[in-house]
């Protein structure tokens, strides 16, 4: 079985100081790293994404830009573009703005993991966050 190991995004919660909630969406900035118009972006381009089949994965970017420099790995500050909305508690969105950023991940879930976090009795902050992304997603 073949496994993913480039993380493409991340995501972000924090409870502000007037109850509303900070939510980031962070997708790794590959143009830092790939340069417009050069045969690595024109391959790039034709690819689109990485397959991954039953017994191999066909990778968008050569290994070491797709699963090393490019992938938001935990606790390792990686170039990305992010978008940051302030919300409501009912995720009414206040505000928005785009930024290209330098962000360090905390963690790095599996979807199964993410659910275990918030089916636990865990009270963690990084729950807490995976918690409340999930009641603004439902709203």
């Amino acid at each position: 079985r073949v496994h993913g190991t480039d993380i493409d995004d991340a995501l972000h919660c924090r409870l502000l100081a007037n109850g509303n909630y900070e939510v980031g969406v962070h997708i790794a900035d590959v143009s830092h790293f790939v340069t417009a118009g050069t045969p690595l972006d024109d391959e790039a381009a034709l690819r689109g994404t990485t397959v991954y089949l039953v017994d191999r994965r066909i990778d968008m970017l050569p290994p070491y830009l797709g699963t090393d420099l490019c992938s938001l790995k935990s606790n390792v500050e990686r170039f990305a573009f992010s978008i940051l909305w302030e919300m409501t508690p009912e995720a009414t969105i206040v505000s928005e703005a785009f930024h290209k950023t330098i962000i360090c991940s905390v963690h790095s879930f599996s979807y199964g993991e993410a659910q275990a976090r918030i089916d636990s009795d865990a009270t963690d902050p990084l729950t807490e966050d995976i918690r409340a992304l999930l009641r603004l997603s439902k709203k």
